[in-house]
């Protein structure tokens, strides 16, 4: 089984369209976790959803998401955004937690989050979740879930821990911030463009930059993990014309996304 890794759609659904089907993604056979922000920025919140319900086999929330969840502020925030918090409240929320939303997940040994987390976690880490990564997901689930509950309480982002810039809604790596990510554990991030090196080799970062890439729709950045290792794709789509030299096209996905799309560029990381 291969799982997908898409992040920060941003109201753009063919962010996670170009995706799947530049991966040749199959349902029911290959698994995909969206690693937040579905909201904001974008005019389409509404088929981003769409899309992750149909298609994700696990959804975390990012940063824009919980901005909405919690009533806090979040910039840029589009005026319909907070109006999707009770459907986010119950997505987190769920009888059974069967299919919840969560803030993190363990997939393959690789720790997946919207923003990463920070070596801040090295003592939990290593202490009390004993160096292993699925642990230190279920530990975070059960804050979330515990602060959602409680979320009448939360009036800024910096009211817990979890919310605040060193946790895995916001954190960014030096030179961003003073911290560096957690080590000893493989991450799969979005959130923060992949600018240069930053964050290191085993932070591996799947931000598109959706919102500087409005004349670009057939842009993609993502992840595979497969049999314990991370393969991070990046390129775009067009509808017409052919690959560009020494370039091959990836199948297409054949799960209702429509076809037609043919990979223009694709570079790895």
């Amino acid at each position: 089984m291969r799982t997908f890794v898409i992040s920060d759609a941003h109201g753009c659904p063919e962010i996670i369209q170009n995706a799947l089907r530049h991966g040749g993604f199959e349902p029911g056979q290959d698994a995909f976790v969206y690693a937040g922000d579905l909201l904001d920025r974008g005019p389409d919140a509404d088929g981003c959803l769409s899309l992750v319900e149909q298609y994700a086999t696990e959804v975390l929330l990012g940063n824009h998401d919980v901005a909405a969840l919690l009533s806090l502020y979040v910039l840029p925030q589009n005026p319909e955004s907070p109006a999707f918090g009770p459907l986010l409240a119950d997505r987190v929320t769920r009888p059974g937690r069967s299919g919840a939303w969560k803030a993190a997940t363990c997939v393959e040994g690789v720790l997946v989050t919207h923003a990463g987390v920070s070596e801040d976690y090295e003592r939990i880490f290593v202490a009390e979740c004993h160096s292993d990564p699925a642990v230190l997901a279920a530990r975070l689930n059960a804050e979330f879930l515990a602060l959602v509950r409680r979320k009448a309480e939360i009036h800024d982002w910096s009211d817990h821990e979890l919310l605040g810039d060193l946790g895995p809604f916001w954190f960014r790596p030096w030179p961003y911030s003073h911290l560096h990510p957690l080590r000893g554990c493989v991450q799969v991030v979005g959130h923060t463009p992949a600018l240069g090196d930053i964050g290191g080799p085993g932070f591996r970062m799947i931000d598109p930059t959706s919102f500087e890439e409005w004349d670009d729709p057939g842009r993609f950045r993502y992840a595979i993990i497969e049999r314990g290792s991370v393969r991070v794709e990046e390129g775009a789509l067009m509808r017409s014309g052919s690959p560009t030299a020494g370039e091959k096209p990836h199948g297409a996905v054949q799960c209702g996304l429509g076809d037609g799309f043919i990979l223009n560029r694709a570079l790895r990381s």
